[in-house]
């Protein structure tokens, strides 16, 4: 069988228009979790910090941070959304090592922050606006520590160990719509959009880490 043929990434920009979203996460510094009250303290020793709630044990109950909800409000209204009179969580099943309760709490059809927007300078001077879809809670997963093998990695690790301590630490998810006609200006107008919102979620006055999580989703389409 033959492999395919490389395309130059000058010539895959004469053929197709980039159209590309950015799902941003953003892990709030709150002090307890998204569902129970355990501590979000960082570095803790392993499996220290967790409870029947966020183990997802049998007839353990969640409850909502108050907090954690006041800053997903607080992020829609920097990104100019509207924000729901109310809404609702739902289970988001599917499996990862690293999630004891092998579902996710997270809103999916109604989301607390919805149609707003992101004006992104860019090197040139010009400002790019990007469509935010929605603004949503969630909780984040645990953590998988691959241990030995020659890489240290999952591939060459010899095993590995989970810590669940981070396992319902609150998360807000930033969407965008599709962002069409970037071009050449694609990879960099993400990676900026990604930053600004960062630096939009630090100055709303929520409570949020120094650091965010991005993931780009291309949908190329031809010219």
């Amino acid at each position: 069988m033959t492999a395919p043929t490389l395309v130059d990434y000058a010539e895959v920009l004469e053929r197709f228009d980039p159209v590309l979203g950015l799902e941003v996460h953003v892990e709030l510094n709150t002090q307890t979790k998204m569902f129970c009250g355990c501590p979000t303290t960082f570095g803790a020793e392993p499996n220290t910090q967790v409870c029947p709630v966020c183990l997802g044990l049998p007839g353990a109950l969640p409850v909502v941070n108050r907090i954690g909800v006041e800053s997903a409000i607080r992020i829609g209204l920097a990104l100019n959304c509207t924000i729901a009179p109310w809404g609702r969580f739902a289970r988001k099943n599917y499996f990862y090592p690293d999630m004891p309760k092998n579902f996710q709490t997270s809103q999916y059809d109604e989301p607390i922050a919805t149609g707003g927007y992101l004006d992104v300078p860019l090197d040139d001077g010009s400002v790019f606006r990007v469509e935010i879809e929605r603004a949503h809670m969630e909780e984040d997963t645990g953590k998988s520590l691959h241990v030995g093998g020659a890489t240290g990695r999952i591939h060459g690790a010899e095993y590995s160990l989970l810590d669940y301590n981070r396992a319902g630490v609150p998360l807000i998810e930033i969407v965008t719509k599709p962002v069409v006609g970037t071009g050449e200006r694609a990879p960099r107008s993400h990676v900026r959009t990604s930053r600004r919102c960062a630096t939009c979620c630090a100055h709303s006055g929520s409570p949020t880490c120094a650091w965010t999580r991005a993931r780009c989703a291309a949908t190329p389409t031809s010219r």
